[in-house]
């Protein structure tokens, strides 16, 4: 009786639900070696973890060789706390997502000042505090009298900037 209680309460996991978290463990360090320097050092690691990542940066045989070293370090994973290590991941994503939305909202108001002029310079200032109007005025007429296109992209690009400068506030 007390081996049939024990059994009953083991909960049967697939092989097919093994190799899948094995993989998912697997494209978590594949994650972890292609991070920045400075976004790995935010992540809760161990040294073992640490040296298998930068390994991992040394290997040029990109077939077998990094194929197998994937495999090394998602068993080095599978005994660490993984939780931990997707949380800090998506927190670094998170931050990477609201960069690429500022990056984006900038881009549209670069723009809208491109083709509508005074009107968006206005909307602009009025919505942030810190843009320059006289500035974006200088930059959006440069623009218009820009002769050739390296001219126009070049003053585009330092109209971008000033207003990225500006949002950032």
């Amino acid at each position: 009786m007390e081996n049939e209680a024990e059994f009953d309460k083991i909960e049967y996991v697939s092989k097919s639900q093994l190799k899948r978290d094995s993989h998912a463990i697997q494209d978590l360090g594949k994650r972890l070696v292609a991070l920045p320097a400075e976004h790995l050092a935010r992540i809760p690691l161990d040294e073992t973890v640490l040296e298998a990542i930068a390994l991992a940066h040394r290997i040029h045989n990109k077939r077998s060789a990094l194929k197998r070293h994937y495999q090394f370090l998602g068993k080095l994973l599978r005994a660490r706390d993984t939780e931990a290590i997707a949380a800090a991941l998506a927190e670094i994503d998170n931050e990477s997502q609201h960069s690429i939305q500022k990056h984006h909202r900038a881009e549209r108001w670069r723009d809208r000042i491109i083709e509508q002029g005074n009107d968006a310079i206005d909307a602009l200032v009025t919505e942030t505090e810190r843009a320059e109007r006289q500035k974006l005025r200088q930059l959006w007429r440069n623009h218009q009298h820009a002769k050739t296109d390296t001219k126009r992209t070049q003053h585009a690009r330092l109209l971008y900037k000033e207003i990225k400068h500006s949002l950032d506030s």
